[in-house]
């Protein structure tokens, strides 16, 4: 997730949080102060309300870490790297290298979220017994934490898509079909329902009992609904990708260059010619690297007719497919890494290029075309 600040790391994951946490910090920051506590526990004085308002939203964000950490462990330990963990406004993301490929591993990790969260509620329930005052500051933190953890289980459970519960009902009609898209497909139109649920009880809570309440619902359930769909989407242009070879779009044509090749000439006879951004270096026919116009710009105007390619242009990594590869294969490579292009390795042979403007307009002429 872009826009996001790193702040330390754990198990080999990244934890970062996006800008929108800040928003969502500040909102329960501000509904505990103000409303929560002084309705729970009366005759505090206004320091400490804002004082335990504040512990208890930061202490919401470890419980939300803790939950996508439980993911995450699980992820690894079945064989999928997890490289980071963004806590955001609405909760929290696992950037996880690639999807479970199997029904088992998708219902292990989704599972394990709400198990956490409902263990978490039951610990800070039982430390909130602890204390002979269950009036002090400390006691109405735990039992609120208590709370809100058996809430963030509960809601997670909820068999909608993408909600931790809607993974696992899709990996069980995965597992009884055998079929990733209808499972998804199910999931996501049972998130939806879910979705348009809440925006109807946000709204109705809006104008019958809490304007701000019923707001932060309402927008749970668009959030729900438009991410339900967004995945049904997803997986069905995935699974429409998986169908089209990379040699069925590449492009063979596209002009390669040498090393030796100037800036200048490389400007002058291809990038000032022909469209696109980007074109393999080659040497023998053997692919050795990647020039862009961003790497050009990097390199001041007049000295460009004496540098040759080979001093601005990517050798590593190079992220290459194979012509035999699915466009999923290439689409996911393009996404994950954040670049434009892929190069084509055939056979260790310079074999072209596939950007990602190649896709986007193949999956536009598609859909203009009514084709799925």
């Amino acid at each position: 997730m872009k826009a996001s600040l790193k702040l330390f790391r754990i198990f080999g994951i990244t934890i970062g949080i996006h800008y929108t946490w800040i928003f969502a910090l500040i909102f329960f920051s501000w509904t505990l102060a103000m409303v929560y506590f002084p309705v729970s526990y009366p005759g505090w004085s206004t320091a400490v309300y804002w004082i335990t308002g504040i512990i208890a939203a930061l202490l919401i964000f470890v419980s939300v870490l803790l939950h996508e950490l439980a993911h995450s462990l699980v992820a690894n330990a079945r064989g999928i790297p997890v490289h980071s963990i963004t806590l955001f406004l609405l909760g929290g993301a696992s950037n996880m290298e690639e999807e479970p490929q199997k029904p088992a591993a998708e219902f292990a990790m989704a599972i394990v979220g709400p198990v956490t969260s409902l263990v978490l509620a039951v610990i800070f329930w039982g430390f909130s017994r602890i204390p002979a005052d269950t009036t002090t500051p400390l006691a109405g933190i735990l039992s609120y934490m208590a709370i809100i953890n058996m809430y963030l289980g509960i809601f997670n459970l909820l068999p909608g898509f993408p909600l931790d519960g809607g993974r696992v009902l899709r990996s069980i009609i995965w597992g009884s079909t055998g079929s990733l898209t209808r499972a998804t497909d199910i999931a996501g139109r049972v998130g939806q329902i879910f979705g348009w649920a809440f925006i109807g009880l946000g709204i109705y809570l809006m104008i019958s009992v809490s304007f701000i309440s019923g707001l932060w619902i309402a927008f749970i359930g668009w959030f729900l609904n438009s991410s339900a769909d967004a995945s049904r989407k997803e997986i069905t242009l995935r699974e429409r990708l998986s169908h089209v070879k990379v040699r069925e779009l590449m492009r063979r044509e596209i002009n390669t260059i040498s090393p030796e090749t100037t800036v200048d000439q490389l400007v002058r006879e291809i990038f000032r010619k022909q469209q696109g951004r980007a074109v393999p270096v080659c040497k023998d026919d053997k692919l050795v690297g990647i020039v862009t116009i961003t790497d050009i710009k990097k390199t001041s105007q007049d000295k460009w007719m004496e540098t040759p390619v080979s001093r601005i242009m990517t050798t590593e990594p190079l992220y290459t497919v194979s012509p035999e590869d699915n466009l999923n294969v290439a689409l996911v490579m393009i996404a994950k890494n954040d670049i434009n292009q892929v190069l084509i390795n055939d056979n260790d042979k310079c074999g072209g290029l596939l950007s990602r403007a190649d896709i986007i307009r193949l999956i536009q002429t598609d859909r203009e075309l009514g084709l799925r």
